[in-house]
């Protein structure tokens, strides 16, 4: 049984959910089309191994992020501490790798930052041909894949 996961309406959703065996965590924001949105989704299938966040407003949400790591400043950071975000990305898998994928890649970097994920770069160019960048997307994705089992059962996978 999959851990409840928040989605906060205003701020985030999950079009896919983690699971533990999350190995890449692909955010969008609204720049990125929904037609692209759809094209890829059905491109990765139900894969277990990717999570997808789409971040409706990463200014608001980074500014929550900030000012309650402010308020926590000074104050041990206790288990049960962390605001809303940190709770919904708290599923994925610490190894796990955060794929950005926006026009403006600096709107959402800062996700690297929230749980220390590794954090990968897609950029998206509205106009351009989808095909091509979801393939770009999803050779990111295989080879964040194949690395990872690389590392867990070396090259007898």
């Amino acid at each position: 049984m999959q851990p409840r996961v928040e989605s906060h309406p205003s701020r985030w959703l999950w079009h896919r959910e983690p699971s533990r065996l999350t190995q890449v965590c692909i955010v969008t924001d609204a720049s990125v089309e929904n037609t692209f949105e759809q094209a890829l989704s059905t491109r990765l299938g139900n894969a277990p191994q990717v999570a997808w966040l789409h971040l409706i407003d990463p200014a608001a949400t980074h500014g929550e992020w900030l000012a309650s790591r402010e308020h926590a400043h000074g104050q041990a950071h206790a288990r049960g501490s962390e605001n809303a975000l940190e709770q919904a990305i708290d599923p994925l898998p610490r190894d796990s790798h955060l794929l950005l994928c926006s026009e403006d890649l600096a709107a959402l970097e800062w996700l690297g930052g929230v749980l220390g994920q590794q954090v990968l770069f897609a950029h998206y160019r509205p106009g351009a041909d989808h095909e091509t960048q979801a393939n770009a997307v999803i050779a990111t994705v295989e080879e964040v894949l194949r690395a990872a089992l690389t590392d867990k059962w070396g090259d007898s996978y």
